[in-house]
């Protein structure tokens, strides 16, 4: 009830600054009628990233099962697909996990949540510390606001903490010795030990390729729509604009709106076409996770639960 509400509201504020925008008729007619190869060529572009998004994370969820289980990159991608469509429907997305985990054996299930947790608490630190890079950029040399402050500081907190647990994995266990419900599951836990340096700067490295793969896209969309601003502008906003979704609790229903709001208050000092970073926002969301969690419903629908047979 809370997402429907959430989206309602922000569907209606979208709205009023959609209305509010300075030759609106022209632009609907520019955005929607004004399609010609080059643009065409660019959205099936857009497209085909896709596909590239999901097989370097399914790469990865392979490199994170190592040792556990081993999966083809076919499968992985199955596996991780299947996630991506359970995940549509919890806060924050974090029902991926059981997605995912419905393709290991029963045994290796617990171990298979806390690495997809490794593998997230990678892509949150690269998130991080490009979205940082991005907030100092802001604030430099496109448009400062008080809050901001707020912002910077706890991002910059966020990072080191991040950062320092990720290459500290083991320090979770010794802490969960103490506790007591914990204890029973200590020894799937311990699969965090398997992780060294080496391992955990790969897993980073393929975080960063999928991020920069989900940065050109939501450039490419963003000059499909006629959203025009210097690249620089636009790259660094667009790492702030990731980050501050990141940090924003949702779910899939409140998602596109909170995105759409999100894009448009940091985007608006660049470009006054506020219809064009809301459909580019909106076609972002469809074609990296929409499209994606049907293609999951569909390995849903046709999989066997696996047992330790």
């Amino acid at each position: 009830m809370i997402g429907v509400c959430l989206f309602v509201w922000m569907a209606y504020s979208l709205y009023n600054q959609i209305q509010r925008q300075k030759d609106l008729k022209s632009t609907l007619y520019n955005l929607y009628t004004e399609w010609n190869t080059e643009k065409i060529a660019l959205l099936v572009l857009v497209i085909l990233l896709m596909v590239v998004n999901w097989t370097i994370e399914a790469g990865k969820w392979r490199l994170l099962l190592k040792g556990t289980e081993e999966f083809s990159l076919f499968r992985s991608l199955q596996s991780v697909l299947t996630g991506v469509a359970v995940s549509v429907i919890t806060p924050n997305r974090i029902g991926e996990y059981m997605g995912r985990i419905l393709y290991l054996r029963n045994v290796n299930k617990i171990q298979g949540v806390t690495v997809t947790i490794i593998g997230s608490f990678a892509q949150l630190i690269v998130t991080g510390f490009l979205g940082l890079i991005g907030l100092i950029y802001y604030i430099a040399y496109i448009e400062y606001t008080p809050w901001l402050n707020v912002l910077l500081i706890s991002s910059i907190a966020l990072c080191i903490g991040l950062t320092y647990f990720y290459f500290h994995l083991y320090k979770i266990i010794e802490w969960t010795s103490g506790i007591s419900f914990l204890k029973k599951i200590k020894i799937y836990l311990e699969i965090v030990k398997r992780f060294d340096q080496g391992q955990l700067l790969k897993i980073l490295l393929l975080s960063f390729l999928r991020y920069s793969v989900y940065t050109v896209q939501f450039l490419l969309l963003l000059h499909i729509m006629m959203v025009y601003a210097p690249v620089i502008d636009l790259l660094f906003t667009i790492w702030l604009i990731f980050w501050a979704m990141a940090i924003v609790p949702t779910i899939a229903i409140a998602e596109i709106g909170v995105r759409s709001e999100t894009a448009v208050y940091f985007l608006s000092p660049l470009c006054a076409n506020a219809l064009g970073i809301i459909t580019s926002s909106l076609m972002l969301w469809l074609i990296n996770l929409i499209i994606p969690a049907l293609i999951g419903c569909l390995f849903v629908y046709k999989m066997k639960i696996y047992d330790d047979d």
